[in-house]
């Protein structure tokens, strides 16, 4: 009987929790174990703030949350998003993007800062839950495809 061996890509993913005005990135280690909240970015201004985020390491993937409605509707986001996920395609041609349901996850981002000892004052931030959403996005979508991705 054979040893079976596989190799783990080295490359991170790149999560988003795409707002009209702001955008939350998250971003997984090389070996995409832990995801790790980064920054927010204005949605109008993401694609360079992109380009300028996977400078120094290479991008395997881009992780876009969306609301799943059960009835299959759509949300006052779904037109959002789809600008956000049509200009990825464009800006980064080569780099596949993937979508995950992105339900609760801004609630579960509030839970986290309160959870964590997050002051009042800093959770009402603008911005403050998009990249912890973001990571949350990421590691449901790890969770999703298994270990080796």
């Amino acid at each position: 009987m054979g040893v079976r061996c596989t190799l783990l890509s080295m490359g991170r993913l790149l999560g988003f929790d795409v707002g009209a005005q702001r955008t939350g990135v998250a971003s997984t280690d090389d070996l995409k174990l832990i995801t790790t909240p980064l920054t927010t970015v204005d949605t109008p201004q993401a694609m360079k703030a992109i380009q300028d985020l996977i400078q120094g390491f290479e991008c395997e993937g881009f992780v876009v949350g969306v609301p799943m409605l059960i009835g299959g509707g759509s949300t006052d986001s779904h037109p959002h998003i789809e600008r956000f996920i049509q200009s990825l395609n464009k800006a980064f041609p080569d780099v596949p993007v993937h979508l995950v349901d992105e339900g609760n996850t801004s609630w579960e981002a509030s839970a986290i800062q309160r959870a964590g000892g997050m002051k009042k004052s800093h959770r009402r931030q603008k911005g403050s839950l998009d990249p912890i959403a973001a990571s949350l996005i990421l590691r449901r979508y790890l969770d999703q495809s298994g270990p080796l991705g």
